[in-house]
């Protein structure tokens, strides 16, 4: 069955299974068109916001298990994809801002919470295939980096960076009381032009290019974070901001590296068999 483990959508309003009816075809094409344009695209009210407050607070009830990780980094996460030999000081490849987050692991996350069944359920990949126009996805056999949820409390932020992977997927849990805004600044960087100059000059605190993305609770946003720049505002107030990010990959049983996922969740982390898939990096 296409909606097991839909509980928590509103598919009235995002029919995400059933995508060859009419309301199907046009959600896709609209998403689609967005992405085109914007580079992302969000469905406000994927989940109802009373259902988002309900995981919230069952979140809440576990958010002492989160890792927070390193508290600086660069754009690149420290990547030096493509090889750039002896970047001068002051080079953007070197060059970090705050990461004040922490990280709950997929193994942290009870077996019958409603995120995991929306991430193990068919129609999610199906859905985000249709909209990606990409080859078929699959969830990750990672016991680690499958699924996460973002805990960022007062005075958390996430630094600017670009993503590794083509698209990310995330569902707004909760948001603070203020910051913790998502802002981007759009296709910064395209295939064969890194785009160092602007860069560097985002992160000297220009704001021309810098776009605030609206993502209240209850929204799943698509986002190609690959070449544009993007980062979370600094977080005020008692109420966390809680974010679920969601990882599909077209190569099956994709697992994560050791010694990325001790960075992202800690020194509890054991090894995986990576043999079924290659390791992030």
């Amino acid at each position: 069955m296409m909606n097991a483990g839909l509980d928590i959508v509103d598919l009235g309003r995002w029919p995400i299974h059933a995508l060859d009816t009419p309301a199907g075809t046009a959600m896709v094409a609209g998403l689609r068109a967005a992405i085109a344009d914007r580079g992302y695209a969000t469905l406000e009210g994927f989940v109802l916001q009373a259902t988002a407050a309900q995981l919230a607070a069952e979140v809440e009830g576990f958010v002492d298990r989160a890792w927070p990780g390193i508290d600086r980094a660069t754009p690149y996460y420290g990547r030096m994809d493509p090889p750039l030999p002896d970047p001068p000081p002051g080079h953007p490849r070197l060059r970090t801002s705050p990461r004040r987050m922490a990280q709950i692991a997929y193994d942290q996350v009870p077996a019958g919470n409603g995120i995991r069944a929306l991430y193990a359920s068919a129609a999610m990949p199906a859905f985000l295939e249709a909209v990606l126009d990409a080859p078929p996805l699959h969830p990750m056999a990672c016991r680690y980096q499958s699924v996460n949820i973002s805990v960022m409390g007062a005075g958390g932020c996430q630094n600017w960076h670009f993503d590794g992977s083509e698209f990310s997927t995330t569902l707004m849990l909760q948001k603070p009381e203020s910051g913790g805004d998502f802002e981007c600044v759009p296709r910064l960087r395209g295939p064969g032009n890194e785009n160092y100059e602007g860069v560097g000059r985002v992160m000297d605190g220009d704001r021309s290019g810098v776009v605030t993305i609206p993502v209240p609770a209850g929204t799943l946003m698509i986002f190609r974070g690959e070449r544009s720049l993007h980062r979370v505002s600094e977080v005020a107030g008692a109420r966390r901001r809680l974010l679920t990010i969601f990882h599909y990959d077209t190569r099956p049983g994709l697992v994560g590296s050791l010694a990325i996922n001790r960075t992202l969740y800690g020194p509890r982390v054991e090894p995986q068999d990576e043999t079924r898939g290659p390791a992030l990096v």
